[in-house]
């Protein structure tokens, strides 16, 4: 956030507004002063303003007024209201119509610059927000992979080269990487979207278990088959079936689903006949299924049956870019399930998440966003907020984190304007922000814009 934020002050006092400007001065702000409501129009319609202060009782209407015109002129600008007038029910007031703080009169120095600075520092989380929301959006066919990196692009194209191809795909990524989410995406792209998507998880399941959870089981078969259930090899028969941890299968559990694949057909544990199971396999694995054939500890002919296609998921550290628009997209799943209004990330916590190693991957960083979120005060998630895993440690990266992220802030807004031919309303449309949040984006990210004409 800079330190010469271009403020308008509102008051029709004239001493006080004298007095108010010198604080912000001298705080390094640039101060534009208006006596009243009607003064400060013009303003809001021709320059741009990081935000209002304004006295909330004036002769032409007062701050009400003001809101109505930043409302309709500067939509999302802060807007600090002060007041001599402490009633309850017009602070409430003030916060419903968009109000971003308010202060009454006597106030001090102090209080004034602390609370623009809370002001400016939510207008400046939201505006992160707001664009990485547009960067992070992924095409409009798989809504939820989130992200903008080279690595993920990379990522996207391979789902599409095997989707539509109808051979065994094995996901090779970290835990925590996202692999089943590959498995959905490459399912939704696939001539099978319409048809059942099954999972089976099989890290720290039992052999006997796991083949029940593979295969299905007849009533009686072992100790707790109380009922006949049919395994997934039978219910997405005609659609897709996601193997992950396959590397946790015993050799005897392999060669059975050696022979579905060879037969397509299944064997209920504890059945004395075979049914029909058409499906498209798709395996996850953290581990090199090479170097565990090599150990004799997986099959050979089983990995060729696997591993027709291949899908790589690259760790969070190797998509560093897409860590904030990450944050933001399991930010905003958090606010649309509570009432909480918490608008954003300051940019030390942003740096903060941007340097850290993430050896739990994307599933971390969601639990570790839930977590700030819960714990925040609103309306910014700060760096104290952040819990992350002792002993990660940071990136040792050449540039300094957050100009990861402000270097693909520029990339793209450039990118933008110049596609547009610097028209700044439409450009605002294309990345889905405010025409106020692009203008502030622009002067913040130093971007040179050439007018059309």
């Amino acid at each position: 956030m800079s330190n010469k934020e271009r403020i308008l002050l509102v008051e029709d006092d004239d001493d006080m507004r004298a007095s108010c400007r010198e604080v912000l001065e001298m705080a390094g702000h640039v101060v534009l002063e208006a006596s009243s409501a009607k003064e400060a129009g013009p303003i809001l319609n021709n320059e741009t303003v990081d935000l209002i202060v304004t006295d909330l009782r004036m002769p032409d209407g007062g701050g009400e007024e003001v809101l109505r015109e930043v409302k309709a002129l500067c939509p999302g600008t802060p807007v600090l209201v002060v007041t001599a007038y402490p009633a309850a029910e017009s602070a409430i007031e003030a916060f419903r119509g968009g109000v971003a703080d308010y202060l009454l009169k006597p106030f001090t120095a102090t209080q004034l610059i602390e609370a623009i600075n809370r002001a400016l520092a939510a207008r400046y989380a939201d505006d992160r927000a707001e664009l990485l929301r547009h960067l992070g959006a992924g095409a409009p066919d798989l809504p939820q992979m989130i992200g903008a990196s080279s690595a993920f692009q990379q990522l996207i194209a391979d789902i599409r080269r095997v989707a539509p191809l109808d051979g065994a795909v094995q996901i090779q990524g970290e835990a925590g990487s996202g692999r089943q989410l590959v498995a959905r995406a490459i399912h939704a792209l696939s001539h099978r979207a319409g048809k059942p998507f099954a999972v089976v998880k099989c890290a720290g399941v039992a052999e006997n278990l796991i083949e029940a959870e593979l295969f299905g089981c007849e009533k009686g078969a072992f100790a707790g088959a109380t009922s006949t259930k049919p395994g997934p090899f039978e219910t997405a028969s005609g659609g897709l079936l996601f193997i992950d941890d396959v590397a946790e299968l015993s050799l005897t559990t392999q060669g059975k689903v050696l022979r579905c694949l060879d037969e397509r057909a299944v064997r209920r544990v504890g059945a004395l006949r075979t049914r029909p199971a058409a499906v498209r396999i798709i395996t996850g694995t953290h581990k090199d299924l090479g170097k565990l054939v090599a150990e004799g500890k997986f099959r050979q002919d089983l990995l060729h049956r696997l591993a027709v296609l291949e899908v790589r998921v690259p760790s969070l550290r190797e998509r560093r870019e897409d860590i904030p628009t990450l944050a933001v997209h399991f930010l905003d799943r958090m606010r649309a399930e509570t009432k909480r209004d918490v608008l954003g990330f300051d940019e030390e916590a942003f740096h903060k998440l941007v340097s850290h190693q993430w050896p739990g991957n994307v599933r971390e960083l969601q639990n570790v966003i839930q977590k700030a979120f819960a714990s925040c005060a609103p309306p910014v998630i700060t760096a104290t907020d952040l819990v992350l895993r002792a002993g990660a440690g940071a990136a040792a990266d050449a540039h300094p984190p957050i100009s990861v992220l402000e270097a693909l802030e520029h990339r793209h807004v450039s990118a933008a304007l110049q596609a547009q031919k610097g028209d700044m309303t439409h450009t605002a449309k294309v990345l889905g922000v405010r025409r106020t949040t692009l203008q502030r984006l622009i002067e913040r990210l130093g971007i040179v814009v050439d007018e059309p004409g």
